[in-house]
């Protein structure tokens, strides 16, 4: 009986935690740290939050990766690689290394890019 119950509450406690992860994802986002790490790294030559500018807005990128489970990765690799980008104009270039203290400080700007 103790251990039908013991299973019983692993089972809910884990149902819980992952309904509850897309919003505790969102709850630990650090915007001003987002927003710092954005601006120092100059990111806003090319994008804006809602405006299309050399690059596609944040909100766009968001929109791009919604739902898809590999988007923090693939953004993480993305600003870490330097790649080729195509601009809006279809030229292109390659993206700017984000320079960051630790690879948690890029994830927190991710979270927030793709929360917009």
């Amino acid at each position: 009986m103790k251990r039908t119950l013991y299973i019983t509450a692993c089972l809910l406690s884990g149902a819980a935690l992952l309904i509850a992860t897309p919003a505790a994802r969102a709850a630990t986002v650090d915007v001003e740290a987002a927003k710092t790490l954005f601006d120092d790294n100059e990111c806003s030559k090319c994008h804006s939050v809602d405006k299309t500018k050399k690059g596609p807005s944040l909100k766009k990128i968001a929109q791009k990766y919604k739902g898809k489970a590999d988007a923090e990765a693939a953004l993480l690799k993305h600003l870490k690689s330097g790649a080729k980008v195509k601009l809006e104009d279809g030229s292109q270039e390659d993206h700017k290394i984000i320079e960051a203290k630790d690879e948690g400080q890029i994830k927190n700007l991710i979270h927030w890019m793709l929360s917009l």
